[in-house]
Order: C-alpha cells, then structure tokens, then sequence
C-alpha cells in the first residue's frame, strides 16, 4: 500500500508543480485556482461521491463498514481537537494559535483523499471517503469555524448542510438503498467527470501553494512546528487508535488514516480571507503541509501496514 500511495504523491506533486508552473505564467490567475477549486468542489466531487455509490452493488458488510467509518471519523476529530488545543495554546503567537489549531485539526480530505482512497481500494475507497468528509464538514463547519473567529454562529454554521457535497452525499445514499439502475451513458458521463478529480484538485492545489510563498514559509520555524503536529503528531495518535480496533476492516482504517493524514485544510485561508485574519499565515501552513506530506503520508502507511 505505501508504494500505491508514494506513486500517487508523486504524481500528485508534479500535478502540484504544474498548476505552480500556470500560476506563474500567468496562464492561470488567482481568481482562475479559485474557480478551479470551486469546479472541483461544488461538481466533480458530488459527482464522484454519487458515482461511487452507484458503482457498488447493496452489501451489508458495505453499510457496516460506512457506519464504523462515521465512528472512527468522528473519533479522529476529537483525538485531533484536543491535540491541537494543547499544541497551540500559548498567548504568545496570539492570534495566530486560532488558525494554527484548524490547520493542525482539519485536513485537505477531499482533494487530497479522493484520489489517494481511489488508487489503494478503488470505488470501495471512495465509498468510505463520503462518511469521513460528512465528518468533516460537520465539525469543521461548526467547532473549527467557530474556534477560529472566536464566535458562536450555529445558523451560518447549518449553512454546510445546503454544501453541493453533503447534498451528493445524501443522494448517493440513497440511490445506494434503492439501488436505482442507471443507463449505461450516465454512468459513463459520471465516469468522465470523476476522473477529472486528480488533476483538475491538484492544479488548483499548486496555484494556491504558488501565491503562498513557499520559501517564506520554509523558512519559517512556527510552521515546522505545526507541520510536524498536523502530519505527524495527530496521525499517529490516530494510527494507536485504529491499531486497538483489529476488528475494524484494514480499508476503514487505512482511509481514515489516510484522510488524517492528510496536508491542512485550504478552507482554513478561504475562512480567515472571509473574517479578516491572516490568510498569509494560513496558505503557507497549507503550502508547507501539502509539499511535507508527500513524504509523510507514504510513511505512515507504510507504518501502518508493517504493525498491522
């Protein structure tokens, strides 16, 4: 498994490097990544995530599966909140510690778990990856928004509910049930959009590492700091825990360990840009993280399968 996953980080970095190449030409601007992402999140990714569900056949295992992945999920997050709380207290970085927190806690799941799941466990992958980002949206949406400005707005917090990926979630749940057939040329017009995940997620991903100044933030010690906290630390809190679960399939685990490991959140600089905080600060903990992990990610895998 961690030679699947270093192959696709590979190809993930140079996808990486290549939407840092169109930023820099100037063949694609800031406002173009922000509608690059915004293709990726508000269609490709429903889309993906209902392809997924109408691609497997009704299993119980499969249900069983999805519901211990919402658990596990859930269960990372909490293990993540509190590391991070205690990481990131001192008064000393000031403001700074709010953005440090939803970096260390909430991962770049969708776009960077989508394809990782896809490539070790194929649709199946997939199909946990929607349990463990309806996780993620629900608490990034209401304790990492609220944490990060300080405020306590359940209404617009709600707001997540009405997101393109939690309403695909839903429908492919329940198309899942049903078990609805599809025509042949939906499911290949679905199939089509759902491969533009990987490249489409990760050139977007390269733009916003470009605007963040990458060396600045190299050469900045707090955010080895939290890098070390976010790709490491937290992950392998997690990887104890899934290590006391055997009971749990290898697939539940290895995603959501694999989704905890992943590179911080871009939502935490869309956050801070909406509220007025530094979104500097928080791109290049985004930037950092997402080059580090392509080193750390395999490596923890590669932990997890040795112990296992």
């Amino acid at each position: 498994m961690a030679g699947i996953i270093l192959q696709q980080a590979i190809i993930m970095l140079i996808l990486n490097v290549v939407g840092m190449i169109a930023y820099y030409t100037g063949i694609v601007s800031r406002e173009g990544g922000k509608q690059l992402s915004n293709v990726v999140l508000e269609i490709v990714t429903p889309v993906i995530i209902v392809h997924a569900y109408l691609e497997e056949e009704y299993d119980s295992r499969l249900v069983v599966n999805l519901l211990l992945t919402f658990v596990l999920a859930a269960a990372s997050y909490v293990i993540a909140i509190l590391i991070s709380m205690l990481c990131f207290r001192g008064k000393s970085v000031g403001k700074l510690a709010p953005i440090e927190r939803f970096s260390a806690t909430y991962s770049n799941c969708g776009f960077m778990g989508i394809p990782l799941a896809s490539a070790l466990f194929g649709a199946e992958g997939v199909f946990y990856v929607t349990a463990f980002l309806t996780i993620f949206f629900l608490f990034s949406w209401t304790h990492g928004v609220m944490q990060l400005t300080q405020t306590k707005d359940f209404k617009k917090a709600l707001k997540v509910l009405r997101s393109p990926t939690v309403i695909g979630i839903a429908i492919g749940l329940i198309l899942y049930f049903v078990q609805l057939p599809m025509p042949g040329l939906l499911m290949d017009t679905m199939g089509y959009i759902s491969d533009l995940n990987t490249p489409l997620a990760m050139i977007a991903s390269g733009v916003s590492v470009a605007q963040a100044n990458l060396l600045g933030a190299l050469c900045t010690k707090r955010i080895y700091w939290v890098s070390f906290v976010k790709l490491l630390v937290i992950p392998l809190a997690v990887m104890a825990m899934c290590l006391c679960l055997p009971f749990v399939s290898m697939e539940v685990r290895t995603v959501v360990l694999l989704l905890t490991a992943a590179p911080a959140a871009a939502m935490c600089t869309r956050q801070c840009q909406v509220h007025g905080l530094n979104d500097i600060y928080a791109s290049q903990i985004f930037a950092a993280t997402t080059i580090l992990s392509m080193a750390t990610m395999p490596l923890l895998i590669q932990i997890f399968s040795m112990l296992t």
